[in-house]
């Protein structure tokens, strides 16, 4: 079922362009990751090579003999695909893939996949510095639902050459959109689309990845505080997060409260988006709005929606990156005024998009064509639930529905 749906990534991560590096994809639990693995071990002949390192078979022959896996090679390819999946989960593991890659030597090619950021543990063990590239796996996109995953792995150099093509575009199908937002953008309950299937899959969703890879991978003991915190942040969607609140709420200090929403970050739950400032400084202490990777358990309608555009800008900005190895960020803008922008795309730390959500169609208003001035004059777009908008409203300025910018 998960096979159906072709992902951006697979057009970016396994280009030969990227030399011998061995590809971490990173990205949430379930997000398709080990599908897209094996995928492109399908396509190039090398099925038998996808190792799972929760087996204790792949363990007890890597033991035996650490290259055991050249063993299987197929002859008639000359360098194969590999992936070692959930490796990070092994004592020393980046000592294992040193190891590995410096005695491979380009023999072939590596793909490292897990549920968990691959640096959350870049101080232990021997550096990989130079052994590796990152790409990052999200949720199925709008894009990817309606068949068009080509088209995304194209990084724009122009914001407002990227939203005249989106304007001229033709509409994905309202109905996918409705799909999305129903049952999130993670495969299984995507695609089987039943009221039912989903409620019990997000309900163990959460549960697997705070007991199994939160509580095997980090000293968090008292993981009932995750849960909690985890359960209040779909209602803080939409505002800045006061980390005393939440203290309060938790009865732990602000201090644990940072700690475990980083945990939450680390693991893909939820992902953080700050004040655009261009003192890094004075940004890393002003409160950041958090969003879920999974915004159907956002209740409110508006907050359902500007969850999803989060998480489709942010699929973005990464898979641009990516691709191009220029720096896409996220942000958001507020004035002196406490007016504020939803959403800021920067490229290499230049404002290059702002973009606002909205369930329906309306005028842009004042503020938001201030800060576009204020930022360099940058393009702006009001991205809107309703279907049927594709609007020039002045030079620069955009409204546009969802099913046509993200389609």
């Amino acid at each position: 079922m998960v096979n159906m749906i072709a992902r951006a990534l697979s057009h970016v991560a396994f280009s030969q362009d990227w030399g011998r590096q061995m590809r971490f994809v990173t990205g949430p639990r379930q997000s398709g990751k080990t599908t897209l693995a094996r995928a492109q071990l399908r396509e190039t002949h090398c099925e038998a090579l996808y190792l799972l390192w929760d087996l204790r078979s792949v363990r007890q022959r890597y033991k035996t003999d650490e290259l055991f896996f050249t063993a299987d090679f197929p002859p008639a390819v000359a360098q194969p695909w590999v992936c070692l999946d959930e490796i990070h989960k092994m004592p020393k593991w980046k000592n294992i893939l040193k190891g590995l890659f410096d005695a491979l030597d380009g023999r072939c090619w590596l793909i490292v996949t897990g549920s968990a950021k691959l640096d959350i543990l870049r101080q232990a063990g021997d550096s990989l510095a130079g052994r590796y590239f990152t790409f990052h796996l999200h949720p199925v996109t709008l894009a990817e639902l309606a068949g068009h995953a080509s088209a995304l792995a194209a990084c724009p150099t122009l914001a407002e050459e990227f939203l005249r093509a989106r304007a001229d575009a033709r509409p994905t199908a309202p109905a996918a959109l409705d799909q999305l937002l129903r049952f999130s953008g993670f495969p299984e309950p995507l695609l089987n689309a039943h009221t039912a299937f989903h409620r019990k899959w997000a309900g163990d969703y959460i549960e697997s990845v705070i007991r199994e890879d939160i509580g095997t991978l980090t000293r968090i003991v008292d993981r009932e505080h995750l849960h909690d915190l985890y359960h209040l942040l779909p209602g803080t969607v939409g505002n800045s997060l006061s980390m005393t609140s939440l203290g309060g709420h938790l009865q732990v200090s602000p201090v644990t409260v940072k700690h475990y929403l980083g945990r939450l970050d680390d693991f893909f739950l939820t992902f953080s988006v700050r004040p655009f400032t261009r003192n890094i400084k004075r940004s890393l202490v002003k409160a950041p709005k958090f969003y879920v990777y999974d915004w159907t358990r956002v209740a409110d309608p508006g907050h359902r929606f500007e969850n999803y555009v989060a998480c489709e800008l942010l699929s973005r900005a990464r898979l641009w990156t990516d691709v191009s190895g220029l720096a896409f960020g996220l942000y958001y803008v507020r004035n002196k005024q406490k007016q504020e922008t939803d959403f800021l795309i920067t490229r290499e730390r230049d404002p290059w998009l702002l973009i606002e959500a909205k369930l329906s169609d309306q005028p842009v208003e004042g503020h938001h064509l201030a800060a576009a001035e204020a930022l360099g004059t940058i393009p702006v777009v009001q991205v809107c639930r309703q279907s049927g908008v594709a609007v020039a409203q002045r030079e620069r300025v955009f409204r546009m529905s969802a099913n046509r910018l993200f389609g």
